[in-house]
């Protein structure tokens, strides 16, 4: 059997759940031979969605899904592009993995200001993972099930978004192997998933000069756009995304396609850059999806590195994204783009 993992930094994190489960799915008896892992941090369904199209391991029995944290931003300020985006993962992996389980797992939020939009990007969750015949594991409604016997529904949690490992981490993928296998045992899995038709995303790449970063995860190859300078590349249908690495030297991107336009910062604040030199991300084109665009229309994208003190500056076109800033008009800055995606 081959697992796969497709989510954000829970999926990630040392003692988390991608190393804890499929020890335990051995320890049940299950022959596991290969596990997968494509998760990012801080990126949501729309960039699992570009990693999922671009990953080629054709044999994948079980696959783990995992956005009930990340995806709130994007549901919160574009359902219909989180919506769009959700359906069409769900369906992808379906189409490439006919055969294979497929579990959403719903992870929470620590903080309570966050539960009631989180409770129904959760119920939207679990709408279309049932059309797709996936096995939903609420974790989040099963610990907050338990607060009322702990002195703290915060003692579940390292931070805000992760939870303690190894302990609870270890707890939550017992409950996930042990919902998994019942219901495998019971025959959930037997009845063939939804074929409902859904957008497919299209991923593109940038011409020009390229630069590599390498970790012990993923050798990412990006094109080089230095500040001030642009690019056009085409693409059909409406550009939902923009996936790059963030580097020390980072700046921010205008993009410019049919009279919208929008910044993002591809920079890391200072607080938030952590132990690592560079991260891959992705940050969602807020407004750009347009449901009732034809996949057929072709569409000219701008791309154009800059900074806070350029010409072309725009303070309301920015798109604010938590944990990035805007590089500062004395920086030599440039933007590592990896892909541009589009449905």
């Amino acid at each position: 059997m081959n697992v796969l993992f497709v989510g954000g930094s829970n999926l990630v994190i040392k003692n988390g759940l991608s190393t804890i489960i499929p020890k335990i799915l051995r320890d049940s008896g299950l022959d596991i031979e290969n596990t997968y892992n494509i998760s990012v941090g801080a990126t949501t369904t729309l960039f699992g969605l570009e990693s999922l199209s671009l990953f080629i391991k054709k044999d994948v029995d079980l696959i783990f899904i995992e956005y009930g944290i990340n995806d709130l931003p994007l549901f919160v300020n574009d359902k219909a592009l989180w919506d769009a985006a959700f359906t069409s993962l769900l369906s992808l992996v379906a189409k490439k993995y006919p055969s294979a389980h497929i579990v959403t797992i719903l992870l929470g939020r620590q903080k309570d200001r966050f539960w009631n939009s989180q409770k129904k990007m959760h119920q939207r969750m679990r709408e279309i993972s049932n059309n797709f015949n996936a096995l939903i594991v609420d974790i989040d409604s099963h610990l907050k099930n338990k607060r009322e016997s702990l002195s703290n529904f915060s003692d579940f949690y390292l931070d805000e978004s992760h939870y303690k490992s190894p302990s609870v981490t270890g707890y939550i993928s017992q409950t996930i192997v042990s919902d998994y296998l019942l219901n495998k045992e019971l025959g959930y899995f037997r009845a063939p998933p939804s074929r409902n038709t859904s957008e497919s995303l299209s991923v593109y790449g940038i011409s020009g000069a390229v630069s590599s970063f390498e970790n012990s995860r993923f050798h990412k190859q990006t094109t080089i756009l230095e500040k001030e300078n642009s690019v056009e590349v085409f693409v059909k249908g409406n550009p939902v995304g923009i996936s790059f690495i963030s580097a020390s030297d980072s700046c921010s991107l205008l993009i410019e396609s049919e009279g919208l336009k929008k910044i993002i910062n591809t920079k890391r604040k200072k607080s938030t850059a952590g132990k690592f030199s560079f991260i891959l991300k992705q940050i969602p084109l807020y407004g750009f999806y347009k449901k009732d665009t034809s996949k057929k229309d072709v569409r000219k994208i701008k791309l154009t590195a800059l900074d806070n003190g350029s010409k072309l500056w725009d303070a309301d076109a920015v798109q604010r994204t938590y944990g990035m800033e805007p590089a500062s008009k004395d920086s030599k800055g440039s933007v590592y783009i990896s892909h541009i995606s589009s449905f």
